[in-house]
């Protein structure tokens, strides 16, 4: 396919020319889009630029650099040049923010201001463009970035086909950016070279299937090796539109996919990876992509199956249900599933004439909270609500009496007021299910997220999945009143949490899956009653789980040395930040410490009249726990995030291992939670997110303490050996 693709169309990709005059392959073409400056005086096409960053790898740096050049064949009279930097002492302000921001852009040329309502105008006029900045071509052991040259605009420049894919994108304002941009249509997110190599690759699937049958495969063989090439060029379309943008961190100079999250956001700049190069984005990766999952399916003589049917009126008699529901507005399931579809319909429809029937994907039935598609935010919650509770409800009729159904949860959302904290998300869930008749027995949560996912970087995502078992609740279970309630889950929440702890669930996850043991005491009763005689509703007691769980949290300080619950009080109260001398003596006093001693400790900056707790950059990187004389958790811990963070796991194992006889290394990880925890009330998110790596790195740390106490000795007889001859006995 790649072969055939090349003869036909290799030539809209070109290799670049170095500077040797040598050739290379291209790996990316990085664009910009373009908007008539709003400026009469001006109106230059401005570049939308998120940032000028190619390549941040230290020692070969690469940033794009725009200027302004007199042109009398452009109707400003003049235009935006760009080229390659690599010094930084030239590299000009501002770089890291490009020209394009959360409200509007600015005009390179005169710093007039473009606001986000006239670029969206301007793009539902079709009046945005787009201009080559940069070439990254492969170097053999590096990027190496060029400045578009004439003959690789050139290369660029062509019709796209007339017979591709069609249709138009779906109205969800949250998720679907582009739309508001003027992208409405399907083939609006490629560049005409990108809709020409795509549809050259759709086309090509089918002869591949015509010829395997030529070559005397079965029609089930050919069209199973036609499906799998389907699914590749879906693989290639992640990286392959106008939407992905490049990765100018060290560890990557890459096309990032589209969907790093479920979305199709708006991109300014973007990549144009080389799909017939060998770089990122190519099709002959997706190929060995799509390969290797195959070889890892299990070879079972049983045959599976596969429906695709309404989960409401499926038959479960006899069946055991384990469901990941769709998380009440959080996805835009069929929407986003539209990009997908419109391809692999072209490619594929021969093959799978039924299935793909129509001209998108169906929508009316999807069981998510979509507003827009049923009328308001209190029409989809309706929907939502009724069609969950008809699922449970069905699978309640028919459960097998032997055996839990398990539902998976992923999604982490919460939904704060002046009552608390819930999630809609979560309530939606439990509501139906409890509503439904089941009662909640279990709960553990599952490592299954990608810890490098764009949403796993600070934004709504799980580290874990959360799984919950349920039974059926009995006829006779019991009524409770709040406060019976409230009095069980301080009663058992405890001993729960220690669990998931000792199971190093990562904190971010832990207010999550503190909702599974918290539910599984609401969901046994039949009823929880009100004073005034109205039951508690799923948000009510989610939000009662939540404030035990930050009860439980800080009676762990309990177990923490009397300096260290100090510092945990003034982390919470001031952060890293600067405060008077006087309150702090006061807080010592509270807790029956000093200042001075924790300033001795080294655990905090007390001079001149103000105190602070010193932060991670400030810590020594030498510290040795068994020599402490003053050793505190909140220093181990520190120095432990610190050296995890700096140096990796060996040094954080050294640290721990000395601090194994001074003090309980099981208190370091329950400090650990709780810091995450206020440093996440604070929006503290880097140090929140040093605390959480902590934890969900702990079975590595402690191995790694280990494996340095039983280095130790070797290293002091091999050292008692040197000393012996050099000096004898």
């Amino acid at each position: 396919m790649r072969e055939e693709a090349e003869k036909e169309i290799g030539h809209l990709y070109p290799k670049a020319v170095l500077a040797d005059g040598s050739k290379a392959p291209v790996i990316a073409w990085i664009w910009a889009r373009t908007v008539t400056c709003p400026n009469p005086a001006c109106g230059v096409e401005m570049p939308l630029v998120r940032s000028w960053w190619l390549g941040k790898k230290k020692g070969k740096e690469a940033y794009v650099v725009a200027s302004v050049v007199v042109d009398s064949t452009h109707p400003s009279g003049k235009r935006i040049t760009f080229a390659v930097g690599h010094d930084l002492r030239d590299l000009p302000p501002g770089a890291d923010d490009g020209t394009v921001g959360r409200t509007g852009a600015v005009c390179v040329s005169c710093q007039t201001t473009a606001k986000l309502a006239y670029i969206r105008e301007e793009g539902q006029q079709q009046r945005l463009g787009a201009q080559l900045m940069a070439i990254a071509v492969d170097g053999g052991r590096r990027r190496v970035y060029l400045a578009p040259t004439a003959a690789q605009v050139k290369a660029a420049d062509v019709e796209p086909p007339n017979d591709t894919v069609s249709g138009s994108l779906g109205y969800y304002p949250r998720d679907l950016k582009a739309p508001t941009y003027g992208l409405t249509q399907f083939t609006d997110l490629f560049t005409p070279r990108q809709l020409t190599v795509l549809t050259a690759f759709s086309d090509l699937v089918a002869e591949v299937r015509k010829r395997a049958i030529a070559d005397g495969a079965t029609p089930d063989h050919a069209d199973a090796i036609a499906t799998y090439l389907g699914m590749t060029l879906s693989r290639t379309l992640n990286k392959s539109t106008s939407i992905c943008t490049w990765d100018s961190s060290p560890k990557m100079e890459a096309v990032r996919g589209l969907f790093a999250r479920q979305a199709i956001p708006m991109a300014w700049d973007f990549a144009e990876a080389n799909v017939l190069g060998t770089s990122s984005g190519n099709f002959l990766e997706d190929v060995e992509w799509v390969a290797k999952a195959l070889q890892r399916l299990p070879l079972n003589p049983v045959a599976g199956e596969a429906r695709q049917a309404d989960a409401a009126s499926r038959e479960y008699a006899g069946k055991l249900i384990s469901t990941d529901p769709p998380y009440y507005d959080n996805i835009g399931y069929s929407d986003l599933s539209d990009f997908f579809y419109v391809w692999l319909r072209r490619s594929l429809r021969s093959v799978h004439p039924d299935l793909m029937s129509t001209l998108l994907v169906p929508k009316a039935e999807e069981l998510v909270a979509n507003p827009y598609r049923h009328g308001s935010k209190e029409g989809a919650q309706t929907f939502f609500e009724r069609g969950f509770r008809d699922v449970f409800a069905h699978a309640r009729q028919n459960a097998l009496p032997d055996y839990p159904i398990t539902v998976w949860y992923a999604f982490k959302q919460s939904d704060s007021d002046d009552a608390g904290t819930a999630s809609t998300g979560w309530e939606t869930l439990l509501e139906g299910m409890i509503q439904s008749g089941w009662e909640i027995t279990s709960t553990w949560p599952n490592r299954s997220e990608l810890g490098n996912r764009l949403m796993a970087k600070g934004m709504n995502a799980l580290a874990s999945s959360i799984v919950l078992s349920l039974r059926p609740r009995g006829v006779d279970a019991p009524t409770a009143d709040r406060r019976e309630y409230v009095d069980q889950l301080r009663e058992e929440l405890p001993e729960k949490l220690r669990e998931l702890q000792q199971g190093a669930i990562a904190p971010v996850d832990l207010a999550q899956a503190a909702i599974g043991p918290g539910m599984a005491v609401f969901s046994r009763y039949s009823r929880v009653v009100e004073p005034s005689g109205k039951n508690v509703s799923v948000r009510e007691a989610l939000r009662l789980i939540n404030a035990v769980l930050s009860e439980v949290l800080s009676d762990q300080e309990v177990d923490f040395d009397t300096d260290t619950r100090w510092c945990v009080k003034w982390f919470e109260t001031h952060g890293f930040e600067r405060s008077g001398y006087g309150e702090a003596e006061t807080l010592a006093g509270a807790y029956n410490t000093s200042v001075k001693g924790l300033d001795r400790s080294g655990a905090i900056y007390a001079k001149a009249g103000d105190v602070r707790l010193l932060t991670t950059a400030e810590l020594s990187n030498s510290y040795r726990a068994e020599r402490d004389e003053h050793i505190t958790l909140w220093e181990v811990a520190m120095h432990l995030v610190k050296a995890l963070d700096e140096s990796g796991l060996a040094e954080a194992g050294r640290i721990l291992d000395g601090a194994a006889t001074r003090v309980d290394v099981e208190a370091v990880k329950e400090l650990a939670y709780l810091v995450f925890s206020l440093a996440e009330k604070r929006s503290m998110v880097q140090v929140a997110g040093m605390f959480n790596a902590l934890v969900t790195s702990w079975p590595e740390v402690t191995a790694a303490a280990k494996a340095h106490a039983s280095a130790a000795p070797k290293a002091t007889e091999q050292a008692m050996l040197v000393l012996d001859e050099e000096f004898g006995d």
